[in-house]
């Protein structure tokens, strides 16, 4: 009899659950079927929507390649359309380094306005730390021709305080610049330390001790209450 009745509880059981299946499936069947049908259309549509972004950048790569050719060929005409067209689209990577490489046709052509805006509006969407420094230093190499020693400066200041080795270049940049502008004591406080800076490039090292050589030291300080020396007769000639 025991078995018998747990027989029948376990058939009753399973008959009260089948009802609530189909009760909940009279009440919310639709439901779960428009649900069913919105997930799988966005399945489908996630995939096409992949499938187009690779073919996009194949086709932006291909776009790319060419208009490399082009530059390299030097044929200027022809390349700073196509890199123009570039920068407005497609994903993201193309279009900066298609901005990078337009500036510098702009640059060869005298346009060094024209080069510098490109170049910050392609470190402005440059994600990578390290391009865009790379991006931002080349730009500064125009700025030191278009540009105040203060405006370039106040480029070179983040990039000298990155830890990139973009950063000695950076200094390297602004050491001359200040030289050039008469800067001699900020040109020596930031050569000197280049020139002992091991982990610069070798070349920025050589330059810096160079520059320090021909700037020479600077002048001594006369103590208080000292005189300065006289003037030799050959000075004073």
């Amino acid at each position: 009899m025991s078995n018998e009745s747990d027989s029948f509880i376990q058939e009753v059981d399973e008959s009260l659950r089948q009802d609530q299946v189909l009760a909940f499936f009279r009440r919310y069947g639709v439901y779960v079927a428009a649900l069913f049908v919105a997930l799988l259309i966005g399945l489908v549509g996630w995939q096409l929507w992949k499938g187009d972004q690779l073919k996009s950048a194949r086709r932006q790569s291909d776009a790319y390649g060419a208009a490399m050719e082009l530059a390299a060929a030097g044929n200027f005409d022809e390349a700073k359309p196509a890199f123009e067209e570039l920068s407005g689209q497609g994903p993201r990577t193309y279009r900066v380094m298609a901005q990078v490489q337009r500036a510098p046709i702009l640059a060869t052509e005298g346009d060094l306005e024209g080069a510098l805006a490109g170049f910050d509006a392609a470190a402005e969407r440059a994600n990578d730390p390290l391009l865009r420094d790379t991006i931002r230093m080349r730009a500064a190499y125009i700025a030191a021709d278009t540009q105040d020693f203060a405006a370039l400066q106040r480029r070179l200041e983040p990039l000298i305080e990155s830890e990139s080795r973009i950063s000695f270049l950076a200094k390297e940049l602004l050491a001359f610049e200040a030289w050039e502008a008469g800067q001699l004591d900020l040109a020596r406080s930031t050569l000197e330390p280049l020139s002992l800076a091991f982990d610069a490039p070798q070349a920025v090292r050589q330059r810096a001790e160079l520059a320090l050589s021909v700037i020479g030291p600077a002048p001594a300080t006369p103590a208080d209450g000292a005189q300065a020396p006289a003037p030799s007769e050959g000075e004073n000639q």
